[in-house]
């Protein structure tokens, strides 16, 4: 009996430590901080490669880093060969994505307020204040017809009453349902900025969705019209409510981000609403050591398979365009693999110490 009490009390400490393996959502996982900067917005000018501290210090609770070059000195950067293809006044001001993609910002846009001008449309100051209390949010792009904006308006609804509808059954509650946001075609010029990041440089004919949570992070690609119609948006809004080992890939946790300010009063009402601090350290490393163990069969919380394929999981976690002042952590990595070595050598000793406990107390019956 002695024997089996140790065999007993082992095999609480081992489940102990599996359990407490992952304790949060695909949706909590999506504030934290844990992948690189997304954007970074570069000054360029013919006589200094400063950023304004002032200017830079506005974006600095933002996904946005600020870089300054100088057409003299950088001869050969890209940035800078932009923008004198684009014959644009200096200091000129380009952003760009982790894909190298460019948006020069016209004169009108820094001189008003280069803040503002990338990170305060409509749109995203609507993003801001939603997306720490609800569920999630569908950008819905509207296209030229108005019978198809009126059914993909009504489906995107629809697939959001039915999350709403089976959300006390998932493994965290939220305190609202996902919401809709529409962006018209007569919207395209003050949200260019939001719909660049979001790969549409036009309007398009028909309507797009996106699905966006946690900090602004995107649930795979554009949805088009004919997905919207086939359900596409309701399957992707379920993964985001599940428990983070559902089975999904580490990089849908992580998905790409837009550009998005996050002030110390949003972080805050995060973190109440939450119970804890996303960007605590100690929160930080539980969360990289989940996301360290990787799985490749994708699954609903319904149980559903569903496999991603709107996305390219070989390159989502690259999400920052590289420049030379930005280094890598091998110990990180380093670690984030060790860490998946303790969780399947933890398994086996599981599996091991059932089979000594079965033989124990065949014995202790005999």
């Amino acid at each position: 009996m002695r024997h089996f009490k140790i065999i007993l009390g082992l095999f609480l400490m081992l489940y102990a430590t599996n359990a407490e393996a992952c304790r949060y959502t695909i949706r909590e996982i999506g504030f934290s901080t844990l992948s690189r900067v997304t954007y970074v917005i570069y000054r360029v000018d013919d006589g200094s490669a400063l950023f304004p501290k002032q200017q830079a210090l506005s974006f600095s609770n933002s996904n946005i880093k600020t870089y300054g070059l100088n057409i003299n000195e950088d001869k050969i950067s890209p940035i800078v060969a932009f923008v004198k293809s684009q014959n644009l006044a200096f200091p000129a001001y380009v952003l760009k994505d982790k894909n190298g993609r460019m948006l020069a910002m016209t004169e009108t846009d820094y001189k008003n307020n280069l803040k503002s001008s990338i990170l305060s449309s409509p749109v995203q100051t609507k993003l801001l204040k939603n997306l720490p209390r609800n569920y999630a949010s569908v950008i819905l792009i509207e296209g030229y017809n108005a019978a198809d904006n009126k059914m993909a308006k009504e489906t995107v609804l629809k697939s959001c009453e039915r999350i709403t509808n089976i959300m006390p059954n998932m493994p965290k509650q939220v305190d609202v349902g996902p919401d809709m946001i529409a962006i018209s075609q007569s919207q395209f010029q003050e949200e260019k900025v939001l719909l660049w990041s979001l790969g549409v440089d036009v309007m398009p004919a028909e309507p797009a969705a996106f699905i966006l949570y946690g900090k602004g992070r995107m649930m795979g690609e554009k949805i088009t019209f004919q997905k919207i119609i086939e359900d596409s948006v309701y399957k992707l809004l379920a993964i985001i409510g599940a428990d983070c080992e559902c089975g999904l890939d580490r990089k849908w946790m992580l998905g790409y981000q837009i550009p998005l300010d996050w002030p110390k009063d949003t972080r805050q009402g995060l973190s109440d609403r939450l119970g804890f601090d996303v960007d605590n350290p100690m929160v930080l490393t539980e969360m990289s050591r989940i996301l360290a163990i990787e799985n490749r069969v994708p699954v609903a919380p319904d149980g559903v398979s569903y496999e991603p394929v709107v996305i390219n999981l070989d390159d989502e976690f690259d999400d920052i365009p590289e420049i030379k002042h930005n280094e890598t952590n091998k110990e990180t990595e380093a670690s984030e693999e060790n860490y998946g070595m303790v969780i399947w050598y933890s398994l086996i000793a599981f599996v091991i110490l059932i089979g000594v406990g079965v033989v124990f107390i065949v014995k202790q019956k005999k």
